[in-house]
Formats: structure tokens, sequence, C-alpha cells
């Protein structure tokens, strides 16, 4: 029983740091346009605009806390939280952009896209989304002001690219480990969990797929996977 009550004591402690975590950055989204809307005199059509956004993301924080309840295996198997769709890469890509534009702002660096029209991938657009955008927010706590991400995709592979910090070489088989920090003292004071690329790894490994790390420290970081062709089953992780 003390063994039992002790993993149930551990999912529920992952849980709560997970849904945190996540919770974050579609937080930041809904605070920074919700300030402009607050604090700028804006156009009628960015004024929509951001009350559009803050709509979706606050709609997708109700769907993102069900799958994370999901993904901690508290509520449902996790072979049933995928919701494939196909996805027009370069529109969701736009609007990764769109959506950590005030992140990149705040943290004083630039984010391009890259990736021809017409490119489509068989997704679940909320998690695929969550883990984009917490690779962007890694990025940009790597990175220093006047830094570049670069976000490209084709129908086989998507990576995020920064020009900052970089990971030791020793760190990075253990990044994607829950509660994990690379550099803690930084991590703390940005607000980090420690469970972001641990996340990020499960929802690659729902898609069949896993995080590919490439860095060199003081040059940047690289994170890519690999996908399936559009319109192909993933396999599922056990």
């Amino acid at each position: 029983r003390r063994v039992l009550f002790r993993s149930t004591n551990e999912k529920q402690r992952r849980l709560l740091g997970s849904l945190s975590h996540e919770m974050k950055t579609p937080l930041t989204a809904i605070i920074g346009y919700s300030e402009t809307l607050m604090t700028v005199k804006l156009a009628e059509k960015n004024k929509i605009q951001a009350l559009t956004y803050i709509h979706s993301e606050g709609k997708r924080l109700a769907r993102l806390s069900e799958k994370m309840l999901e993904l901690t295996g508290l509520y449902e198997s996790a072979e049933h939280t995928l919701e494939l769709q196909e996805i027009e890469l370069r529109s969701f890509l736009k609007k990764l952009k769109d959506l950590t534009d005030f992140r990149c702002q705040k943290a004083g660096v630039r984010m391009e896209i890259s990736c021809k029209p017409g490119t489509t991938q068989r997704i679940d657009p909320d998690l695929m989304m969550s883990l984009l955008m917490n690779l962007v927010d890694n990025a940009c706590k790597a990175s220093i002001a006047g830094g570049m991400i670069r976000v490209t995709a084709d129908d086989r592979r998507i990576s995020v690219r920064d020009d900052g910090k970089g990971i030791p070489p020793g760190e990075i088989a253990h990044v994607t480990e829950a509660f994990y920090m690379v550099d803690k003292s930084r991590a703390r004071e940005q607000g980090g969990s420690g469970m972001g690329l641990a996340l990020c790894a499960r929802i690659a490994a729902l898609h069949g797929t896993t995080l590919q790390f490439a860095s060199v420290p003081s040059q940047g970081t690289t994170v890519s996977f690999c996908l399936q062709k559009a319109g192909s089953q993933p396999e599922v992780e056990p």
C-alpha cells in the first residue's frame, strides 16, 4: 500500500507540474494581448484579432487540461488522446508565430518560419501546437537579445533552431527527463518547472516520433523530429 501511495502521489505531483507548465504559454499570450487592449488604442480590426487570440487560447487551455490528464495516465489511457487532422503546415506555423510573438518580443528575439505552401501533415493540432510553443519558449530562454529563432517544416520534418547558449554535451541525454533542468538557477528565475521537454518528448512519442537534439555551447540548439508521411497512421507507444 505504501508503494501504491507513493506511486499515486508521484503521478499527482507530475500532473500538477505538467498542468502548471502547459498553462504558462497560453496564459502569457492571453495576458499579453489583454494588456495591449487595455493600454493601446487599436483599430477595430486589430481589436478583433486580439480578442480572437484570447478566445482561442482560452478554449485551448480547456482542451489542453483534459489532454494533460490523459497524458499523465490519471484520466484515460494515452492511446485515446490523439485527434489527428490533416493540417496545412505553413498556416499552422503562422499561427504559432502569432501566438509566440509576445514571448519573442519580451525576450528581444526575432522569429522566422519556413514552409512551402500546401505542405500537409496528419497531426493533433492542439498537442503539436503545445510541443512547438514549448520549444520556442525554451529557445527564447536560451537566447540573448537580438537573437533569431527559426522554425522550419516540410512533409517529413519540423525543427526549431536558436543561436543561444546551447546545451553541454553531457546534458543532452537527460534534457527530456521530467523535472531535469540544465541550468537550475536560470530556470527558476525564468519560472521553469523542468517539465517542458519531457512533455514535448511524450507528445512526439504519441505521434510516432522522437525529439532529436543538435547543440553547440555558445552557438545554439536545433530540436527536430520526423513525422510519418501525410495520410499514414503513426504508431503510438503502448
